[in-house]
C-alpha cells in the first residue's frame, strides 16, 4: 500500500507512516534514487553501483520506487551534467586490465543478453548478471587501464546494469529497474555513449507505458529521440519504436502511426553506421510485434475502432507468436502471445482465444519471466468471465496448472 501511494502521489509514504512503527522495527525508507541525485563525480556513482549490486534480492525487492517528478529530476541530472572521463587508475600491486580482458566481458554481455531472450528475469538469471555486474565495477574501481579500456569498462558495466533493470522490470521490480536504469545512464554517460542512454531512457518509457502512465511514457520517449539527433538510424528507429508504443498508451492513434511508419523507414534504409550490440534484436518483426501490443492497447480505449484494429493487432502479432520460440526469443514470443490472446478475446473469438490460451500453457514453464505470469492470470481471470464452453474450460485448466507449476 504505502508503495502504490508513493507512485501514484509522488510522495514518499511508509508503512510506518500509515500504520505507526511495530515495536523494534523502526522503518528507513530506501528509493530508487537515492545517491543518483544532483552532481555525481564517477567515482562516486562507482561506489553507489557496487554497493547496489551487493545489496540482497530481499532488499532490492522492498525497495520504494519513486514518483514521476522524482525519476524526471533523476534522469535529468543523469544525462545533463558534464561527464568525467575514465582515467588511468594505479595502485600497489593492482592488476591491469587489457583489451583481450574487455573482449571477452563485450561477449559476456551478449551472451547475457540472449539469455535473457531466452529465460527471462528470473531470479536465477537476475542474480547472475548483478554478479557480472559487479565484477566489472570491480575492475573500473580497483584496477589499471588505459583510458580507452576504461570507456569500454564503463560501457559494457552500463550495458549490464541496463539489462539488469529490464529483468527487474521482467520480475515486476519496479523500483529495482529504475534503480538499475538510472545507474545504467549514468554509467553511459561517463562513457560519453548517447546512444545507450536513448535505449535506456526508451525503455523507462516502455515501462510507464506498461503501467499506463501514458504522459510520463512520451516524456521520457521524447528526451530519448532527442538524444539520437546524431545517432545511426536503427538508433533512431529505436527510440521511435518508443515513442509510437507511448502514443498507444496515450491514445493518439494518428500520432502513434506517424512515429511507426518513420521507425520502419529508418530499419529499411539502415546505412553504413555503427549499430550497437545492444539493438541485434531490433527488427521488422520486432517492430510489427510492438505495434500489433500498441493496437490492442488503442482498441481498448477506443471500442468504436476496436474490430478494425483488432484484426490489425492479430496480423502483426501472430508471425512472432509462432516463430519466436525456435529462433532464440522465447520470453518475447509468449508475451506477444498474451496480447495475441487478449486481442482475440477482446474480438469475442472464442475459437482462436482458446488455442492460443493452450499454447501459452503448455510454453509457459520455458520461461522465467514473473511479469509474463502476471499479465497471463489476469487475462485468465478476464477470459474465465467471457468463455463458457467446454473447450474453453480445458483450456482455462490448462492456464492455472502452468500458473501454479510455474
Amino acid at each position: 500500500m504505502a508503495t502504490l501511494l508513493t507512485e501514484a502521489t509522488g510522495c514518499p509514504y511508509t508503512a510506518a507512516g500509515l500504520w505507526g512503527t511495530q515495536p523494534g522495527r523502526p522503518e528507513q525508507l530506501k528509493t530508487a534514487t537515492d545517491g543518483l541525485v544532483g552532481p555525481r563525480p564517477l567515482t562516486d556513482v562507482l561506489a553507489v553501483a557496487a554497493a547496489w549490486t551487493t545489496t540482497s534480492p530481499g532488499d532490492q525487492a522492498a525497495l520504494y520506487a519513486v514518483g514521476d517528478n522524482d525519476l524526471f529530476t533523476a534522469v535529468w541530472d543523469a544525462t545533463r551534467k558534464n561527464p568525467q572521463a575514465p582515467v588511468l587508475l594505479a595502485g600497489p600491486g593492482a592488476d591491469r586490465v587489457d583489451p583481450p580482458h574487455t573482449d571477452v566481458l563485450e561477449d559476456h554481455l551478449t551472451d547475457l543478453r540472449r539469455l535473457d531472450d531466452t529465460a527471462g528475469g528470473g531470479a536465477l538469471s537476475q542474480r547472475y548478471v548483478r554478479n557480472a555486474l559487479a565484477g566489472v565495477l570491480d575492475l573500473l574501481h580497483n584496477s589499471r587501464y588505459t583510458p580507452v579500456v576504461g570507456t569500454r569498462l564503463l560501457g559494457i558495466a552500463s550495458g549490464m546494469a541496463q539489462l539488469a533493470g529490464w529483468m527487474a522490470f521482467d520480475a515486476d521490480l519496479t523500483a529495482a529497474a529504475q534503480r538499475y536504469q538510472l545507474l545504467g545512464i549514468r554509467l553511459a554517460r561517463a562513457a560519453d555513449d548517447e546512444d545507450t542512454i536513448a535505449n535506456v531512457l526508451g525503455m523507462l518509457s516502455y515501462q510507464h507505458a506498461a503501467r499506463h502512465k501514458a504522459a510520463s511514457a512520451l516524456r521520457l520517449a521524447e528526451a530519448a529521440v532527442d538524444h539520437t539527433a546524431r545517432s545511426a538510424p536503427v538508433v533512431r528507429a529505436r527510440a521511435l519504436g518508443r515513442l509510437a508504443t507511448a502514443h498507444a498508451a496515450a491514445g493518439n492513434a494518428g500520432a502513434f502511426r506517424a512515429a511507426t511508419e518513420l521507425c520502419r523507414t529508418l530499419l529499411d534504409n539502415p546505412g553504413t553506421e555503427h549499430h550497437p550490440p545492444a539493438l541485434y534484436y531490433f527488427t521488422p518483426d520486432q517492430v510489427a510485434a510492438e505495434s500489433g501490443h500498441a493496437l490492442v492497447e488503442l482498441a481498448a480505449s477506443q471500442p468504436h475502432r476496436a474490430n478494425r484494429l483488432l484484426s490489425e493487432a492479430t496480423d502483426l502479432l501472430t508471425p512472432l507468436t509462432d516463430h519466436g520460440l525456435t529462433t532464440g526469443f522465447k520470453r518475447s514470443a509468449l508475451l506477444h502471445g498474451i496480447h495475441l490472446a487478449r486481442a482475440h478475446l477482446l474480438s469475442r473469438d472464442a475459437t482462436s482465444t482458446v488455442d492460443t490460451l493452450h499454447r501459452l500453457a503448455s510454453h509457459l514453464d520455458e520461461v522465467q519471466s514473473i511479469r509474463c505470469r502476471n499479465l497471463l492470470a489476469h487475462l485468465r481471470r478476464q477470459a474465465g468471465s467471457r468463455i463458457h464452453t467446454s473447450s474453453g474450460a480445458d483450456a482455462l485448466a490448462a492456464v492455472d496448472r502452468a500458473l501454479s507449476a510455474a
